[in-house]
């Protein structure tokens, strides 16, 4: 998996234990299984459609912008946080 990819893995993975949520509390509550949870962690690829499933389960959502926008400037515009 590209290294931003795994580490969006990783950081939704921490927010669920950050939550008190094991492995099996996520697929419960996500569309995705144990399994596809397991697999995900070692994988090469991910669709977007179940990274922004394993985010909403979390709390966490992705977004979208320029290679060019400056993300200082939108967290102090408020428009990402």
């Amino acid at each position: 998996m590209n290294t931003q990819l795994h580490e969006l893995v990783i950081e939704a993975l921490d927010a669920a234990k950050a939550q008190g949520l094991t492995q099996k509390d996520l697929a419960e509550i996500s569309s995705l299984d144990e399994v596809g949870l397991s697999r995900l962690k070692k994988a090469n690829d991910a669709r977007f459609s179940t990274l922004e499933e394993l985010g909403k389960s979390v709390g966490k959502k992705l977004i979208w912008v320029d290679d060019k926008t400056s993300l200082p400037e939108l967290v102090s515009k408020g428009k990402l946080f």
